[in-house]
């Protein structure tokens, strides 16, 4: 069978699949929310008057940015004590598309270069409301992401949710080839409670020891008007439950503060 060229599969899983997640605040009370190293405080300060300078109004946090802020206090109280918000540049480029870089990336079966392509998917890509904050503690080898958006197109979750579940039947083991080199990219449901999410992901991209190793986990689940993610990247070890766990206490944290 002919292998398919992709562009740039391996690049963009890398960029969106594990750093493409919004973090979470508190409920109604700011100053107990236990927030890690790195992450802004939250303002206390009660709401500015009509007259108030727009800066002073910009200080009030959306649903996505409280939500992001819960999850990131669960992270934090799981151990993750460094945190790095996503905001500005950064966060506008979440919002886009993630655009083909043209490459050498082949991938077999043919069919499922398109269903990986898809993967690169973030709530954030709705265009609306929506907030990401990255964590992270120097005692565990991976880095874990929260996203948050408020849901302007649910058929563009759902078809995301598709996706998902075509990376996990027809396309739960691909090959690719770069160059001189084979990449196996193969994928895996998340042993979780039922009920903690509405799509979860594990995935696992090379080998041990090759220059393209990298796994995910990635967990989704929506309420009311606001979806949330919540992801972990690593080179290994993904795979304990541990990961599976902390993941679907952080995504639940965060969709607390949604409605």
């Amino acid at each position: 069978m002919a292998a398919r060229t992709k562009t740039g599969a391996l690049r963009a899983l890398a960029l969106s699949m594990s750093m493409g997640l919004l973090l979470a605040g508190c409920a109604g009370s700011p100053q107990a929310v236990e927030l890690p190293e790195g992450h802004a405080p939250l303002s206390t300060a009660p709401s500015a008057p009509s007259s108030a300078a727009p800066s002073s109004a910009a200080a009030e946090l959306d649903v996505s940015e409280l939500s992001v802020a819960s999850g990131i206090s669960m992270a934090a109280r799981l151990g993750f004590d460094q945190a790095r918000v996503i905001s500005g540049t950064e966060l506008a480029d979440l919002k886009k598309s993630p655009e083909e870089n043209r490459g050498s990336v082949a991938v077999l079966p043919t069919q499922c270069g398109d269903v990986i392509e898809s993967l690169n998917w973030s709530p954030l890509q709705m265009g609306g409301e929506g907030a990401r904050t990255d964590f992270l503690t120097e005692k565990i080898a991976a880095t874990g992401s929260v996203e948050v958006a408020e849901i302007t197109d649910k058929a563009a979750l759902e078809a995301h949710y598709a996706t998902v579940l075509a990376m996990l039947t027809e396309c739960k083991s691909v090959t690719m080839h770069q160059e001189t080199e084979t990449v196996p990219f193969k994928t895996s449901k998340p042993q979780l409670k039922a009920g903690a999410a509405d799509s979860a992901i594990a995935w696992t991209r090379g080998t041990p020891g090759q220059g393209m190793r990298q796994q995910a986990l990635v967990l989704i689940k929506s309420k009311g008007d606001h979806v949330a993610m919540v992801s972990f990247i690593a080179a290994d070890g993904l795979e304990a439950p541990e990961f599976s766990q902390m993941a679907a206490e952080i995504l639940n944290a965060a969709l607390a503060q949604a409605g």
